[in-house]
């Protein structure tokens, strides 16, 4: 079929958008990036943990590096599910809502779900299909050989809970009674190391009672021999809590007051706090940080010193919707940022925002100088770094050109050469993104409250020039 020469001009002129609305949906498979299946996965049925190389949400198809098989099931055939680890696969078969995963997944997301060999390829039969945290082998920890086929009792400590799967992950600290059924060769080969429990599906109630921390005496059993998760055979018995956990926890009450609030000098705080996880219950849409810095102070905060949060425990309640998210895959030990208010009582509430950032580095979160703060006026400086998430720079101040009408600083001239933080390029998001690292500019500003550390551009805002230094 002949096409118009016309016709054929407007088709290679919409290409490249065609191509855009396309890839919104659709990363297309390619075939000579995909392994062939090794004949120990053959039969297999279970589920499958990897980081996404392609996905096509047109056909329901991905194709994924596996990096872990958490669970075998006990239909299973595979003579060896663990063959299938550092291969990169095709998954077919993904259907309804679960199609709605793979448009939000990206290359390079991680993602769990269930899977099975059926024929000459591996499909995706239904039940669970899900974006994770980045593979951490921590996260499936794979069974001693000479533990296979246990039953019996165990003294662990809870490390971790996934509430959407109910499952726990427990280190073993003793092996308490070995079942007369066990068919383990060596039961205590799991005695300090770490496993993947599993079954409380009927056992919700007593599920949702455990906590991070706690040392439990549980029942359990090993079904599957060639998977890595045991069942749940009975409910489990709080016996203690874990030292560490403990000791967290007592350094979180050494910031509430006698009457169970926060310290009078933070009480009705309003602002911006970043932090260190140090616990976390996506269930109860809760989490404790340890503050490394308070970047922010809003204009309505009442607390009289925010500094003081600077190296102490705060508890964080209430997060809902899509924060949950957020707080999902987030580590013990990776950085938080977030809006934050207290309204009263002993814990706080995140508004706004809450995102993963980078760890905390000397000169992330300047402090003014006291006798800068109040300052309204004119300032010339050099870029040091952007925060494009934040719409923010960190600059370098080279000049006061003037303090304008309002301006209650005592000394102006203290921020020449310091770094400080400026805010405020929300709807200047065209200039800012053409800002450079190195390059000066001059711009109104104003310190919006006493206490912040931040302050915001106003109206005149525009690019000098490279640093007469780097020309």
């Amino acid at each position: 079929m002949r096409v118009h020469p016309s016709l054929a001009l407007v088709l290679i002129l919409l290409a490249p958008t065609l191509r855009s609305f396309a890839d919104e949906r659709s990363v297309p498979v390619e075939a000579g990036g995909v392994s062939e299946l090794p004949a120990g996965l053959r039969g297999f049925n279970g589920m499958l943990v990897g980081e996404i190389r392609t996905r096509d949400a047109e056909t329901g198809r991905f194709t994924i590096l596996v990096q872990a098989v958490p669970r075998v099931w006990r239909n299973s055939q595979a003579e060896d599910p663990g063959s299938v680890v550092g291969k990169t696969v095709e998954i077919s078969g993904v259907f309804g809502r679960f199609l709605d995963v793979l448009v939000v997944t990206r290359p390079g997301d991680t993602v769990e779900f269930e899977c099975k060999h059926d024929g000459d390829k591996l499909v995706f039969p239904g039940e669970l299909l899900r974006k994770v945290a980045p593979y951490d082998p921590a996260d499936y920890p794979v069974l001693p050989e000479g533990f296979r086929g246990f039953q019996g009792r165990v003294v662990a400590d809870i490390v971790k809970k996934d509430p959407e799967t109910f499952e726990l992950i427990l280190k073993v600290q003793q092996v308490e009674s070995v079942s007369d059924e066990s068919a383990a060769r060596e039961p205590k080969s799991i005695e300090g190391r770490s496993l993947m429990l599993a079954g409380f599906w009927n056992r919700k109630d007593a599920y949702h009672e455990l906590k991070p921390g706690s040392r439990v005496l549980v029942g359990l059993k090993h079904i599957g021999v060639r998977s890595e998760h045991l069942t749940v055979t009975d409910n489990p018995r709080v016996l203690a809590a874990d030292a560490q956990m403990e000791m967290k926890a007592a350094t979180a009450r050494v910031n509430l007051s006698e009457d169970g609030g926060l310290p009078a000098e933070l009480r009705g705080f309003r602002g911006m706090l970043v932090g260190r996880m140090v616990e976390k219950d996506p269930e109860t849409g809760s989490f404790s940080v340890i503050v490394d810095a308070i970047p922010r102070v809003w204009k309505n905060n009442e607390a009289r010193n925010p500094r003081a949060f600077a190296g102490s425990t705060v508890h964080i309640a209430g997060i809902s919707g899509r924060l949950i998210d957020t707080l999902v895959t987030t580590r013990k030990g990776e950085t938080l940022e977030f809006g934050a208010i207290h309204d009263g009582g002993s814990t706080m509430r995140v508004i706004e925002e809450l995102r993963k950032v980078a760890p905390v580095q000397p000169g992330d979160y300047p402090v003014l100088p006291d006798a800068f703060r109040g300052f309204r006026g004119a300032l010339q400086a050099k870029v040091v770094s952007k925060g494009q998430e934040r719409w923010d720079l960190i600059v370098e101040v080279t000049q006061v050109q003037e303090s304008g009408e309002g301006s209650t600083a005592r000394n102006a001239q203290a921020v020449i050469g310091q770094k400080i933080m400026l805010a405020g390029f929300w709807n200047r998001k065209e200039l800012y993104s053409q800002f450079e690292v190195g390059e000066t500019i001059g711009c109104t500003v104003e310190h919006p409250h006493p206490l912040t550390d931040h302050l915001v551009v106003l109206n005149d805002v525009r690019r000098v020039g490279r640093d007469q230094a780097d020309r």
